[in-house]
């Protein structure tokens, strides 16, 4: 069975900007996505499944998609590997300045 990981973020994007670069990020670090949801343009989540140790390789992916991990978030995924993963990264979207960021709840799961 997988170990569960919840990763948080933040990026400077629209949702119509975060999505695509969040999934091609995934996608290129041969992690599969299984949902993705736009929360009232304020947030991203999704959720993933990684069968083999591709962490390294979606730190870097996130990176250049500038989606900026947390420190929690970073741990987690330098923590030794064991077995396959699965979980959801809440990515919180940054708009028009510096100051306007809104907290928004993790959503369960």
């Amino acid at each position: 069975m997988a170990d569960a990981l919840s990763l948080a973020a933040s990026m400077r994007a629209t949702p119509t900007e975060a999505l695509p670069a969040v999934q091609s990020a995934f996608s290129l670090a041969h992690v599969y996505l299984t949902e993705a949801h736009l929360l009232g343009g304020l947030a991203l989540v999704v959720h993933w499944d990684m069968e083999d140790d591709h962490r390294a390789d979606i730190i870097d992916q996130l990176g250049k998609v500038a989606v900026t991990l947390d420190a929690d978030s970073l741990r987690g995924l330098q923590a030794p590997w064991t077995h396959p993963l699965e979980g959801s990264l809440h990515v919180t979207l940054l708009h028009g300045g510096p100051d306007v960021k809104v907290p928004v709840p993790a959503v369960p799961g």
